[in-house]
């Protein structure tokens, strides 16, 4: 389970950031949001982040798949030529001091009861900085490392010692161990598998649904459960490894069931599309008690739709599977639907940095009126809601003679 992803001089987020997924105790409401763990620390089922276009949300949730696929590719681009590897650029671009510093990604989360966290700071290809500690007790470090000198604590991760002369400054030093199959670092790095991240604006997960309803007569099932409010009767997979099949009743002039008539997806709209798709994601997150992270949840998806996919989340979660994502839909920034510290904005300044706050920073009064949170927002009253000034130069430029 994710406790907190914290990330630096990334994209537009030039200053550290924050994403907490813990509780804030005075806050008692929707209590089926909220996982209740057997340490003395409750996290949050869910996580809105809300903000004006070009704000950074998107940034936000790639800060996550850049971490991820530097843990997962580290070891296999050690081994490429650098003419070979693909160009990274973390940095925030717009300032002359951050565009030549570190990029920091760091995450907390708990394994069987025991609390990780583990981070780095990296430079080009270069790992420039590197942790990992673990809490019990008392949290306490089981290595650090500074360029290539590294301080291991040989009392409770002596599995790091053989290969630390090993590491090439272009390789994590936990994706290395995890290569050589190391308990601890494979137990942290399998937690790495368990994230995923998603666009809701590009179905680029629609061969991953697709693959399971070839392998998973389960999730067809329960994806043609899902399905029926369509007036959708069935579900098949397609020809080609992105497609599907709909079944759809056919009936006569007396509106009686004649047959069923099989539907290619190319037949069905952008919304039936887009639902059937992310279910796939979604089904795994739950079943797995995986983490999921969402750019721009609920798009082409009606709100309630969308409410009741979160409804699954909090009311349906049995693994304690935990989900984060933006959204520019306001109607879902509902208090019957999500406590305070589940609510975030993301806001950009005028120097092009994006910044996180939680809707929970804000004063008892600016919240009185919980029923209306999407109203105060839509009103800018929390920030991250700037648009268009329609000034008289955009207007005189709009009708001037060519």
């Amino acid at each position: 389970m994710l406790i907190e992803f914290k990330f630096k001089n990334f994209l537009s987020f030039k200053d550290e950031t924050r994403l907490l997924l813990t509780t804030v105790k005075t806050f008692k409401e929707n209590p089926d949001a909220v996982i209740v763990s057997k340490r003395p620390i409750d996290l949050l089922k869910t996580a809105a982040i809300f903000g004006a276009n070009a704000a950074g949300k998107s940034n936000l949730i790639f800060a996550m798949s850049a971490m991820l696929r530097t843990v997962s590719d580290s070891f296999s681009n050690s081994l490429k030529k650098k003419e070979e590897r693909q160009d990274i650029i973390f940095q925030f671009l717009l300032n002359s001091v951050s565009e030549k510093e570190n990029s920091m990604f760091e995450v907390s989360f708990i394994i069987d009861n025991t609390i990780f966290r583990y981070g780095f700071e990296i430079n080009d290809f270069e790992i420039r900085k590197e942790w990992l500690y673990r809490k019990v007790d008392r949290e306490v470090p089981l290595f650090v490392r500074e360029g290539q000198q590294f301080d291991i604590n040989q009392e409770s991760f002596s599995e790091g010692e053989k290969y630390k002369s090993q590491v090439n400054p272009n390789v994590l030093f936990l994706s290395l161990l995890a290569q050589n199959n190391q308990p601890i670092s494979v137990q942290v790095f399998n937690f790495f598998s368990k994230i995923n991240v998603i666009s809701g604006l590009h179905a680029s997960y629609q061969k991953y649904t697709a693959r399971l309803l070839r392998q998973d007569n389960n999730f067809k099932n329960w994806a043609a459960q899902v399905l029926k409010y369509l007036e959708i009767a069935n579900i098949e997979p397609g020809e080609k490894d992105d497609d599907f099949i709909a079944i759809h009743r056919k009936y006569d002039g007396s509106n009686l069931f004649s047959e069923a008539i099989p539907m290619s997806s190319a037949l069905e709209s952008e919304g039936t599309r887009q639902l059937i798709h992310i279910l796939g994601p979604i089904y795994d997150t739950l079943r797995g008690g995986a983490i999921l992270f969402i750019d721009e949840f609920g798009c082409k998806l009606h709100p309630n739709l969308t409410k009741k996919l979160i409804e699954l989340f909090h009311q349906h979660n049995k693994n304690n599977a935990q989900v984060i994502f933006s959204s520019l839909d306001p109607t879902l920034m509902d208090s019957s639907l999500f406590r305070k510290d589940q609510i975030w904005f993301v806001e950009k300044d005028q120097f092009g940095v994006s910044s996180l706050y939680s809707l929970s920073d804000f004063s008892k009064k600016a919240l009185r009126n919980s029923a209306a949170l999407d109203r105060k927002y839509l009103n800018n009253e929390f920030g991250a809601a700037d648009t268009l000034e329609i000034t008289d130069k955009i207007t005189e430029l709009l009708y001037e003679e060519a």
